[in-house]
């Protein structure tokens, strides 16, 4: 007697299997070689530096560093100083990729006394994590002039304060 016939199988010839066979090498093979290719696109693509975002008066700019060293202070790379006017009296507001806020950085901002014509320096530090906007203010007779954001570098000056590795400036004037 026979044995029942099987439900749901499919007898192959040999040369359909050999086929088949080659067209999943092949297929294995146009797989790899895709991933690779991407690997090494990603891999050999040059990383970005961060940017910051200053907003004022309707307008916003998106901002290189200024430069952008390693922690050491070598490797820098310079680009020019943004520009966004600030009316005395108006706010600039800032905001930073988490490259900058993640770390502890610090401002400096600059004004300008609309009646004398003298400048202040004005500067706070940061936290890690603390801020990742910030609004500064300006008055009718203290123009904000400029700003710089900072991330310290491993290397110090002559006082022990850590020298920036990292600036980003805004001409706000």
């Amino acid at each position: 007697m026979d044995p029942p016939p099987k439900i749901g199988t499919v007898e192959l010839q040999a040369r359909t299997k050999k086929t088949l066979a080659l067209l999943l090498v092949a297929l294995v093979v146009v797989v790899a070689g895709v991933a690779a290719t991407v690997w090494k696109l990603v891999d050999s693509a040059e990383p970005t530096l961060p940017t910051i975002t200053a907003y004022a008066q309707g307008e916003t700019v998106t901002v290189d560093p200024a430069q952008h060293c390693n922690l050491y202070l070598e490797d820098c790379v310079e680009n020019p100083i943004g520009q966004l006017d600030v009316p005395a009296g108006y706010p600039l507001q800032l905001s930073l990729p988490n490259e900058i806020a993640d770390a502890p950085w610090r401002i400096i901002t600059v004004y300008g006394d609309t009646q004398t014509g003298q400048t202040y320096i004005d500067g706070a530090m940061f936290e890690a994590g603390a801020r990742r906007t910030l609004t500064v203010k300006s008055s009718p007779e203290l123009q904000l002039l400029g700003v710089e954001i900072q991330l310290p570098s491993a290397v110090v000056d002559e006082a022990g304060e850590p020298i920036a590795h990292a600036v980003w400036a805004v001409k706000t004037f």
